[in-house]
């Protein structure tokens, strides 16, 4: 009876397992590893400009812009992992949005595997270890097999997109352009397939609605100032921007319905 209650509190406390040193070490391996190959690659390109006789200072320069440029697209990742965070521990999250994860997917497999218990969301009450111990395995394989099959059927995709290329020339961009809009809709359609339901943090598919039509706004006020003032720098970070006030918006339309 002692060994059962206090696996009742094991299984709600999950927070000592998801905080826990385990898990850190865990997520630390494979986060050292994959920085371990980012410095190796990075040394290899950089012998290999040497070796085609580009300067140092070149080299230099493109280091730091490109680290400049890429602070801006990393701040939704770094909203994501902190709104993570309070439900999946500080160290399951940083794995996720360290290696090949993203935000929209992680948290919307984390949603998944916790709708699949029964609740609403991975926000409330009742997530257990059992839930978060699924919640890991979901979000990990779940993400793998896109790096798999390219992996493994890069040769056939690049073979695929010059037969499309070849025959459907003047239409290339637009059939991209169709998939990556029918990948979004995708990910659009869990939180659209209940709409005006009633959960815990509100009304559960209004919120998104009035998200996708703030950021379309947006998005189109920011082509709009491109196309009018030419400042390249803007056409480059109107992407990020947009997800960052798409988030904001999210957290005040939240706010007003809850």
């Amino acid at each position: 009876m002692f060994l059962y209650r206090r696996r009742d509190n094991y299984m709600s406390d999950y927070f000592m397992v998801a905080n826990g040193f385990v898990v850190f070490l865990l997520c630390f391996i494979v986060i050292a590893f994959v920085m371990f190959q980012a410095v190796l690659f990075m040394r290899k390109a950089w012998r290999q400009g040497l070796a085609l006789g580009m300067s140092r200072e070149i080299m230099w320069k493109t280091i730091r812009s490109s680290g400049i440029f890429s602070i801006i697209p990393s701040l939704p990742i770094l909203i994501v992992l902190v709104v993570l965070m309070p439900n999946l521990g500080r160290f399951f999250p940083w794995l996720r949005l360290s290696v090949i994860g993203s935000g929209p997917y992680e948290n919307m497999a984390a949603n998944i595997t916790a709708q699949s218990f029964g609740l609403t969301s991975i926000a409330d009450q009742g997530f257990t270890l059992e839930m978060f111990v699924s919640a890991m395995w979901v979000m990990t394989i779940g993400v793998v097999w896109g790096p798999l099959y390219t992996a493994l059927g890069s040769k056939y995709i690049q073979k695929g997109m010059n037969v499309i290329k070849g025959k459907q020339a003047g239409n290339y961009n637009d059939i991209f352009a169709v998939m990556f809009i029918s990948m979004l809709c995708i990910f659009a359609g869990t939180y659209f397939a209940s709409p005006f339901k009633m959960g815990e943090t509100g009304v559960i598919g209004v919120v998104p609605l009035l998200v996708l039509v703030t950021s379309a706004l947006f998005i189109w006020l920011m082509d709009y100032l491109v196309a009018k003032t030419k400042i390249k720098a803007l056409q480059e970070f109107s992407f990020p921007i947009c997800l960052i006030v798409g988030m904001a918006s999210a957290i005040l339309y939240t706010s007003f319905l809850s």
